[in-house]
């Protein structure tokens, strides 16, 4: 870009449509989507010097928009259990029964997610996940390769998904809750 003004409006222009449309899937929030993009496109021009050493400049835009919009939701997450501190004081109402109803909820939703997986993928993602094992450890406990529990895991991220967005649940709300 080599700080031409111009050269940076026209990839303003051309880029922020989908970007926006991009951080508006992961967020949910049009106001939250719009700062990120602005955020993306202010580091572009903060770091533009470097932008040469980028292969492909598609993705490295949508992998800051992606960081940025978890990076948001992390925070709001982090902002509400720090505001769940200040209601247990009796001035603010006590939500604690509604919150643990909602985890206890979203956790059944997930066992029943994990039960519509496929035998194997369910084996792969309780070793993973619930036991923490990794991939190695996981296909030496199963006597299958590493790039099978690699790709059962694979499969059961995406059945996750898949269920969770017939539900009208975003996939990111869950993983922040079940954190």
């Amino acid at each position: 870009m080599g700080g031409d003004r111009q050269a940076f409006s026209q990839l303003f222009e051309a880029r922020y449509p989908g970007l926006y449309a991009f951080a508006l899937k992961l967020t949910r929030s049009p106001v939250l989507s719009e700062e990120i993009i602005q955020d993306v496109f202010l580091n572009i021009w903060l770091n533009r010097s470097g932008l040469g050493n980028v292969a492909n400049f598609r993705a490295y835009l949508h992998r800051i928009a992606r960081n940025l919009s978890l990076n948001a939701l992390r925070n709001i997450a982090k902002h509400k259990v720090l505001v769940g501190d200040f209601e247990a004081d009796e001035n603010f109402p006590d939500h604690s029964t509604e919150y643990a109803l909602d985890y206890k909820d979203t956790v059944a939703l997930m066992h029943k997610a994990i039960e519509k997986l496929p035998p194997q993928q369910q084996q792969v993602y309780n070793l993973c996940h619930k036991e923490g094992l990794t991939y190695e450890q996981a296909a030496l406990r199963l006597n299958i390769a590493p790039a099978t529990v690699h790709s059962h895991m694979k499969g059961a991220l995406r059945g996750l998904r898949v269920y969770f967005k017939k539900m009208g649940i975003p996939m990111v709300i869950v993983a922040l809750i079940l954190r």
